[in-house]
């Protein structure tokens, strides 16, 4: 053992506070004997404490146990193997020396602890809540490093396959050899049989329109088999047929033509007839086909798109038109088109993977997007409160002087037997609970009210007639509705006329839905009151079973619309159309001059000598940030636009198929405006100088962008799409000058799309974008490769063993280290401190203390007589402060009763005694 001083002068005051000590000692005048001395002892000893903390005192130690820390390997690649390892382990710890620390951890793309450090550890159930589909030594060896305590020796056994597919281990090589760790690894090789995987598919990573270019697919297998191999472009299947794998590599060749600009993705599955893992049957990849600006026209009816498809193919554009059934629903499915154009369709028809898809496309990777008008479009259309709102620069709901006020809605919704029928498991009641909980989505919260009636032969409130307050709970009564019985109108339609003739909203209004025969007669008298009360009533007759005239009838009377529909799934659609209908402000047929209330680039030499009537459109709002071209005659906006993120969207409210437009139809500069609004969304921000790339590395995905100038740090956010369509978006820190870099977990395999914008002053400033292609993780692949880890063991000294016994046997690097005792010398200052003050001020047992040291010097001196503890009587405590006082005068008193040792003069007393006894023999 070795002491140090940090601070060795501060040791010169120990003899000057010994003078002071004894120098003040002389100030202890009502102190003696033991007592003053054993304050002068504290006091020197309290100096010396004060003088070694204040040097800063360490002493050096070295350990003298062992902590072993073993790594068990629960990856994919290591299942068949598992068991090998496990007995390994049992073997080793049945080998343990008694008094070392064991510990055990399990780890696959992460780690876990299994056993914390113990001389008795219990082998645990490996691998339980790990992410297996990755091997990361790197993190196996820096979890262990953390668990080995700071004061023993220490040693790190690996139990693993060696191949390393996330992480690189090679990071903690000087880790390991500070830390002065022993590693071991009990190393475990694969032995693959019948298997076959797809290593990769490969295309040019660019490609010009029009280019033919080979998709090779390696395919590697351990037998000679036969197997299915398909070859995907984006979501069509593009190749298929039979193969024969022979063992090891295999290379097919698939001739294509780059026909499409944009991203394109390919993907290879193999269907092997040995195998043994599927994980690794499918690989994919992505080319990016440089082309003109393309064009997605989206109609919902067969003729809504004429006028928009002879515009942009008199103008040379191309374009590709779709059913809104049919519309791309995948980010890198609609990235091939610069520009999407709605015509009239309804977000009913949309698929959701669109409208999931829509806002990225625009605000993420800088796509365009127009809706135009017409009556299953904007509010009508069910635009309310879904991804295309968010897109556009208007919105559904009417504010502002035009707000629309309060509405009443009382739905009345036929619950008799017939509607237990329908299709797919799904009966046109549950169609008509949907639709009356989409009417919940398009009400005003806290404003407009809303009821509920069923019936049969009777009618059943199902809700109350209330403001739209707990949705839930509204949904929830809406969902008990349970179909049976016949079917009766007239009770059902009164009850839910006296109902509203009693609520305070402007607007109150009746949807019946049926699907039956019901009363022909007897309606006169309620639907002359239901219009006396300005209530409206809209009709829903479903299937051919419905009683199309009488509804017709009851509508037409009572100022409201009249549907039918054999296909059930319209119902939720016509519902929600009907509220915004309802109120009478959306739907606007009447023929008015647009009013130009901007000037802009998209209506330069359009508007200069008026424009065209139009004949109707639907009723929106702008929102704040957009800009408005072109409104109605009530200030209604007709032509709206803005930015929105990286992309641009425009809202034209009128239709562009000639109901509306027949002006503009046959207007010679109807051509040129649609040109500009086209190109309007049509942009680049130039990336001339900026360069994207994004990798993989195990269960991480890299991006690196570089661009900008090197003088100022840009905020640069990336958007990333992941295959099943998660969005996520990563901030990218400045990692060198003009360089920025950033990383996000990977879960899926696939293609990835990833874009970067770099933003100043709020204004975007440089945008890119590329793709990531991520096969299965190389758990899976049939290559080896324990290099890494072959590189650890040699740069760290450690070594490979084959027996449980060799885990404990070598020598491991001697631990030692210093130990500060400021702390402890403190404790012991303020403990000395307090004696010193118990001594001087409380009752201390001194005499306890004084007659341990006699007996002591007894034993020492070989007495024969033990000594009690000093007492005195009454007359030695007279005596002593009274010298002049006879014997005579003690009579009569007690003289056998003590009087405490701390009120005599104790030195005189010890030196009486010692006279007394310095002849004597005592036992």
């Amino acid at each position: 053992m070795a002491i140090k001083f940090l601070r060795p002068y501060f040791l010169l005051l120990i003899p000057v506070l010994f003078l002071f000590v004894f120098y003040s000692s002389k100030k202890l005048k009502n102190m003696y004997g033991i007592k003053k001395k054993m304050i002068l002892v504290i006091r020197c000893v309290l100096m010396i404490l004060l003088c070694l903390a204040l040097s800063g005192v360490s002493i050096r130690w070295k350990a003298r146990t062992t902590a072993t820390i073993f790594a068990m390997d629960c990856s994919d690649s290591m299942a068949d193997n598992r068991q090998m390892a496990e007995d390994f382990l049992k073997g080793a710890l049945s080998k343990k020396p008694s008094g070392d620390l064991t510990g055990i951890i399990s780890f696959a793309d992460d780690s876990s602890i299994e056993s914390f450090l113990s001389k008795n550890p219990i082998l645990p159930k490996f691998g339980e809540g790990l992410q297996s589909g990755n091997t990361s030594i790197e993190r196996a060896v820096a979890s262990c490093i953390s668990m080995l305590p700071h004061g023993d020796k220490k040693r790190i056994v690996l139990l693993t396959d060696g191949e390393e597919n996330a992480g690189n281990s090679l990071k903690m090589a000087s880790s390991l050899i500070g830390s002065g760790v022993d590693l071991k690894v009990y190393k475990i090789d694969r032995n693959l049989k019948n298997e076959a995987a797809v290593e990769s598919v490969v295309v040019p990573k660019t490609l010009n329109i029009g280019d033919k270019f080979n998709a090779v697919v390696n395919i590697t297998s351990t037998e000679k088999c036969s197997a299915k191999l398909t070859l995907y472009s984006g979501s069509e299947k593009a190749f298929e047929k039979d193969v024969v794998l022979e063992k090891g590599n295999n290379r097919f060749v698939f001739k294509d033509t780059a026909d499409e600009g944009g991203f394109r993705s390919y993907r290879a599955i193999i269907e092997p007839q040995l195998d043994t893992m599927s994980q690794n049957n499918e690989a994919s990849t992505f080319t990016d086909v440089k082309d003109k600006p393309r064009v997605l026209v989206i109609e919902d009816a067969d003729g809504e798109a004429d006028e928009v498809i002879k515009m942009l193919e008199f103008s040379g554009m191309d374009y590709r038109l779709v059913s809104a059934s049919s519309a791309p629903g995948s980010i890198s499915d609609m990235i091939c088109y610069k520009t999407i154009i709605t015509c009239n369709v309804s977000a009913e028809n949309l698929k959701d993977d669109f409208l999931n898809s829509i806002e990225s496309y625009v605000k993420d990777f800088g796509g365009g997007f127009i809706a135009t008008g017409g009556e299953n479009s904007f509010a009508l259309g069910g635009y309310y409160k879904t991804p295309i709102e968010k897109v556009l620069p208007v919105n559904m709901e009417m504010k502002g002087k035009k707000e629309v006020p309060a509405i009443s809605i009382m739905l009345v919704i036929d619950k008799s037997g017939s509607m237990r029928d329908g299709s797919g498991g799904i009966t046109k009641v549950d169609i008509a609970k949907e639709a009356a909980c989409r009417v919940l989505d398009s009400l005003r919260q806290g404003k407009d009210e809303i009821g509920v009636i069923a019936f049969n032969d009777t009618a059943f409130k199902v809700v109350e007639s209330k403001k739209v307050d707990d949705v839930d709970k509204i949904k929830d009564d809406i969902g008990t509705i349970r179909a049976d019985g016949g079917t009766s109108i007239i009770p059902a339609l009164e009850e839910g006329y006296d109902t509203l003739k009693k609520s305070s909203a402007v607007i109150k209004h009746i949807i019946l839905l049926t699907d039956g025969q019901a009363e022909d007669s007897g309606y006169e008298n309620l639907l002359e009151n239901i219009n006396k009360d300005n209530i409206t009533v809209s009709t829903v007759a479903v299937g051919r079973d419905s009683d199309r005239k009488l509804l017709q009838e009851i509508s037409k009377t009572t100022g409201g619309r009249n549907y039918y529909t054999d296909e059930f799934a319209n119902i939720p659609r016509i519902f929600a159309k009907e509220i915004f209908l309802a109120s009478g402000s959306y739907l606007n047929n009447r023929e008015f001059t647009p009013n130009v209330v901007c000037n802009h680039s998209i209506l330069s030499g359009i508007a200069e000598k008026g424009l065209p009537k139009l004949l109707g459109y639907i009723g929106a709002s702008p929102k704040d940030t957009s800009r408005v071209l072109l409104t109605s005659d009530q200030d209604d906006p007709i032509l709206t636009i803005w930015q929105y993120g990286l992309g641009r969207s425009v809202a034209w409210n009128s239709d562009i198929t000639g109901k509306w437009s027949a002006n503009y139809v046959s207007w010679d500069k109807n051509l040129k405006l649609w040109q500009n609004i086209i190109n309007w969304t049509i942009q680049d921000y130039g990336i001339d100088d900026a360069s994207l790339e994004a990798v993989s590395e195990g269960s991480l995905g890299n991006i690196t962008f570089s661009g900008g100038s090197e003088g100022e740090e840009i905020e640069t956010i990336a958007t990333v799409i992941s295959p099943s369509g998660e969005k996520r978006n990563v901030k990218l820190n400045p990692v060198a000058p003009g360089q920025y870099g950033g990383s996000f977990d990977i879960k899926d395999t696939g293609n990835f799309m990833v874009n970067v914008k770099q933003m100043k002053n709020g204004e975007i400033v440089k945008s890119a974008a590329t793709g990531l292609s991520v096969q299965y993780s190389s758990e899976y692949s049939m290559k080896r490769d324990s290099s890494v880890l072959d590189r650890l063991v040699r740069e760290t000294g450690g070594r490979y063993i084959k027996k449980p016994d060799e885990v404990y046997k070598g020598r491991i690097k001697d631990i030692t280290g210093w130990t500060d005792l400021t702390y402890v010398l403190l404790m012991l200052l303020l403990f000395l401190f307090l004696m010193d003050i118990a001594v001087r001020r409380l009752n201390f047992p001194v005499d306890k203390i004084e007659a341990f040291i006699l007996n002591l010097r007894a034993k020492a001196g070989n007495y024969k007589k033990r000594v009690k503890p000093l007492t005195v009587k009454k007359e030695d405590k007279r005596r002593e402060h009274e010298p002049n006082v006879n014997s005579s005068e003690k009579k009569g008193k007690d003289k056998n009763k003590d009087i405490p040792r701390e009120n005599i003069d104790v030195g005189r007393l010890l030196k009486a005694r010692d006279e007394k006894y310095k002849n004597m023999h005592l036992f």
